[in-house]
């Protein structure tokens, strides 16, 4: 009997360490290239419009034109809006997890964490190194 809590003690310790990546890949895929175009729309509105913004959400709204369904894919994700300055920077994250990063001065998408999603919802970017 001991010998047998010792073996399911082993296999429940591997098991957790094997624990498969919750993010399927052409999923992340997908949204990282939407985050990447909402990004670029962050980068223009901030840089090209009359408006002063410090309020993220408020360059969100502005830059996506209150379009709620462009956000819709990102439902059960939150979205935060980085304001550097001159440039922007959009994070995805799972609850207080970074999953993609997009500084919206680049064309590509410029981080994506999902695959080793051990890190905080903060950004990882220096934008005034990247867009400047």
């Amino acid at each position: 009997m001991k010998h047998l809590i010792v073996i399911m003690g082993m296999l429940f310790c591997i098991a957790c360490a094997n624990k498969p990546n919750e993010y399927e890949p052409e999923k992340m895929a997908d949204l990282a290239s939407q985050l990447k175009d909402i990004a670029a729309a962050l980068d223009g509105t901030l840089k090209f419009s009359d408006t002063h913004y410090t309020e993220g959400q408020q360059l969100l709204q502005d830059a996506i034109d209150n379009d709620a369904n462009r956000l819709a894919p990102f439902n059960q994700f939150q979205l935060h809006v980085i304001i550097d300055e001159t440039n922007a920077a959009l994070l995805l994250c799972d609850n207080n997890t970074l999953l993609i990063e997009d500084a919206g001065c680049t064309a590509q998408s410029d981080v994506q964490h999902w695959r080793q999603p051990n890190n905080e919802c903060k950004a990882t970017l220096a934008l005034s190194q990247v867009c400047n």
